[in-house]
């Protein structure tokens, strides 16, 4: 069964004819130049004419002053920005690769991190005993006893923490 749609009465109907001489106009139309540019799109144009300017030793400022006389107004910090952004473009399309943080990954680290044995895990925020002993100089060491065990400690400088009183 064979579907129709309703039209509105006053929907314009197009031949086919006009849609096909349509479609070779179209496509026999000529390229159109922009008649005006953004500032973007100017440095864009200009690029290798700044670089030439920047290259003799002149700076951003006074590119930007001789771009003004011309009638290109822009700030000497939007032309060196967009001129980078320029360059980066330029460096992607030509299949440079851009700067990039190198990461590794977690089989990398893995690979470089030697193995060792298990041990136990120290409390939280706590060194434990082997490590203190070994981190801490040993100069003076005190005695503090409570009522279940005497304990030797080394009397190091304590640090304050934020929040709670020191001891």
């Amino acid at each position: 069964m064979i579907s129709t749609t309703r039209r509105s009465p006053n929907a314009t109907l197009v031949t086919k004819d006009a849609i096909d001489q349509a479609s070779e106009a179209l496509q026999e139309l000529p390229e159109k130049t922009k008649e005006k540019l953004s500032l973007r799109e100017a440095v864009d144009v200009l690029r290798d004419h700044i670089t030439a300017a920047l290259d003799k030793g002149y700076s951003y400022d006074d590119i930007a002053v001789m771009l003004a006389k011309q009638g290109v107004t822009i700030a000497p910090s939007s032309l060196k920005h967009y001129l980078a952004r320029s360059n980066r473009q330029l460096k992607t399309t030509k299949g440079g690769q851009t700067r990039r943080r190198r990461t590794k990954s977690v089989d990398d680290e893995l690979e470089e991190a030697p193995i060792a044995e298990p041990t136990e895990a120290p409390r939280r925020g706590r060194k434990p005993a082997a490590a203190k002993a070994a981190a801490e100089p040993t100069a003076k060491t005190t005695t503090r006893s409570t009522a279940t065990k005497t304990k030797t400690v080394a009397a190091a400088p304590t640090r304050k923490r934020r929040g709670k009183a020191s001891s």
